[in-house]
């Protein structure tokens, strides 16, 4: 079994969730590189309780009405800063990205009954995934299945099934054409009549009527051809076994989880190496990302913080890293804080900018992204006010956090937050520790008054820092 050291747990937790405390990273490092990543993607064994609690107190979907824009996304940020499933949440926003739907569209319900559908099938095998999420009501009102009819279907289903959510435009290995636009028009006519019914659970339903039963011919002259009465479902089939499907999404996992993947031979040799897994057990998301996070490539060099945070990411991550609290709302009061923060940021949740999603390569560090993110470390750092439903991190937790002096204190909130390597800047944080009001120099006192003050001012520092940019 290979080792796990504190800084490759750290990375791990950060990658696979948003972070933790010490203990939960020395938990999985005791556990080894192999044990660690099971226990994250067997999360079904892990408490939850005190989460499910939280949320049964907090939040009423018991009707339809109650499903509220604010509401829903209230709802998921409390899940992934409470939640001891930490991958669970992460697997779900990976999800949520690659299947991206809009709030802008979609009624509320049908977007949170979408988040429910993709939770619960995070590491399903890929066939069954992408058929519930295509027979899904929220998918079917997206991308305008719901009009796709016999004698006039609708194309806008069929094109981002291949293009988005399994092969892409071309392979990303081979640079082979995937799709032809007659495979488009072939495709639309096998999801034809598919709808859902109007009424509570919102099931799936085919309206035969409206169903083209003709033949149907795809991907003609390529050894994946197809041709007879061809159902949605047997689409969805042939898609998934095609190495090409396996290639794109491993591709878009790397991206999301690893690091941003080049065109280089190299690379093309790694997302061919992966996807092989996925090939060779079933189409098992949950086998491919266990591979990929027991892999020598996940925990290279290249991989530590070489991708920037995602708003969700970095909200997220910083109140779990120090111990903060967010929600402490009752029902219908809870605070809109941090989704307000992270759509600021860019990141509106159940509200991606369009059907593919947020870009895996989009500059998420801009001039006015970088001032939300600072907005981000003030709000949390300077409210201090604990019977609010917002964000905040009490005195206390902040002091369990310091030392006796400047300087251990200085590498304790690096290591807290990172742990970080932040070079020259390590003595300038700790001068400001050691500076007073008037610019004089002043001893480091590890007291109650330095906390509330110098310490929330130094802990709003490194987040501010380009490092804590970085996951």
């Amino acid at each position: 079994m290979a080792s796990l050291s504190y800084d490759e747990g750290a990375h791990l937790l950060r990658r696979a969730g948003f972070g933790g405390a010490p203990e939960e990273i020395d938990d999985l490092s005791a556990r080894g590189r192999e044990g660690a990543v099971d226990f994250l993607i067997n999360f079904n064994q892990i408490d939850n309780s005190a989460m499910e609690s939280l949320l049964a107190a907090s939040f009423d979907f018991s009707t339809q009405d109650g499903i509220s824009n604010p509401e829903i996304r209230r709802w998921w940020f409390t899940r992934m800063v409470n939640t001891k499933r930490q991958f669970e949440e992460k697997m779900t926003l990976f999800w949520h990205n690659h299947f991206a739907t809009s709030s802008s569209k979609v009624q509320d319900f049908l977007m949170f009954n979408q988040n429910v559908l993709l939770r619960q099938g995070v590491l399903d095998r890929f066939d069954n995934m992408l058929l519930k999420v295509s027979q899904d009501a929220a998918m079917l009102v997206w991308l305008d299945n719901i009009t796709n009819v016999l004698g006039k279907p609708n194309e806008n289903f069929g094109r981002e099934l291949q293009e988005l959510f399994t092969m892409g435009i071309k392979d990303v290995v081979t640079d082979e054409q995937n799709y032809t636009e007659q495979d488009v028009k072939e495709v639309a006519r096998a999801f034809t009549g598919w709808n859902y019914r109007r009424q509570s659970p919102f099931a799936f339903q085919l309206n035969a009527s409206q169903h083209d039963n003709g033949s149907k011919s795809i991907y003609t002259g390529t050894p994946w051809a197809q041709t007879g009465n061809l159902s949605g479902e047997d689409v969805i089939t042939i898609i998934s076994a095609r190495p090409a499907t396996a290639r794109y999404l491993t591709w878009k996992l790397f991206n999301f989880f690893v690091y941003p993947v080049t065109t280089s031979s190299a690379d093309k040799a790694t997302i061919d190496k992966f996807a092989k897994v996925y090939l060779n057990n079933n189409h098992s998301i949950k086998e491919l990302v266990r591979a990929i996070f027991t892999s020598d490539e996940f925990f290279s060099e290249r991989a530590f913080f070489s991708l920037v945070k995602q708003p969700v990411e970095l909200t997220v991550g910083a109140i779990r890293m120090l111990g903060g609290t967010y929600n402490q709302g009752t029902t219908g009061r809870g605070s809109a804080t941090l989704q307000t923060l992270s759509r600021n940021m860019g990141q509106d949740l159940f509200a991606p900018p369009d059907v593919a999603g947020w870009d895996p390569f989009l500059a998420w560090v801009n001039t006015a992204s970088m001032l939300e993110r600072f907005n981000f470390a003030n709000t949390f750092l300077t409210n201090r006010n604990t019977t609010n439903p917002g964000i905040f991190v009490t005195n206390d937790q902040l002091k369990s956090i310091t030392k006796a002096s400047s300087k251990k204190t200085v590498k304790r909130f690096l290591s807290r937050l990172g742990p970080l390597n932040v070079g020259g800047a390590l003595g300038t944080l700790r001068t400001y520790l050691e500076t007073g009001d008037n610019g004089q120099p002043v001893t480091y006192v590890n007291d109650d008054a330095t906390v509330d003050k110098k310490i929330r001012g130094l802990v709003h520092q490194i987040m501010c820092l380009p490092e804590f940019q970085l996951n």
